[in-house]
């Protein structure tokens, strides 16, 4: 059974670079552009994973991860961003979220293998 992703994205290259690589290794992956589109969909289907980048039009990852507060606790949301900012990272891990990468640093392929640890049952 396939794994479903919500990938939170505003840049049309990033959101194709990602998804993509995601869909060829199993993962049903929806794609919203921005949080107010992210938000409609958590209301009508549950993710395992959502990927959220935080600098975002009209709602930003901060406020989707602030408005998101019916999240399954199956689901685990992790920040893909460049921004880096210490209060800002600080902040989404008080939260909820199970990890904070910087897209610059974690190639699509290097995101593949971190959800699959984070999927993998503890031994």
């Amino acid at each position: 059974m396939s794994k479903h992703i919500l990938l939170i994205e505003d840049f049309p290259v990033i959101q194709h670079l990602y998804a993509d690589h995601l869909q060829r290794n199993g993962f049903e992956v929806d794609v919203a552009p921005d949080g107010k589109q992210a938000l409609e969909l958590v209301q009508t289907k549950t993710y395992d994973f959502i990927l959220v980048d935080l600098l975002l039009p009209n709602v930003n990852g901060i406020e989707f991860l602030e408005q998101f507060t019916n999240r399954p606790p199956t689901t685990k949301v992790i920040v893909l961003s460049d921004f880096n900012e210490p209060h800002t990272v600080e902040k989404a891990h008080n939260l909820g979220i199970a990890a904070y990468l910087i897209k610059a640093e974690n190639t699509p392929s290097e995101l593949l293998e971190k959800l699959n640890a984070m999927e993998a049952p503890a031994a």
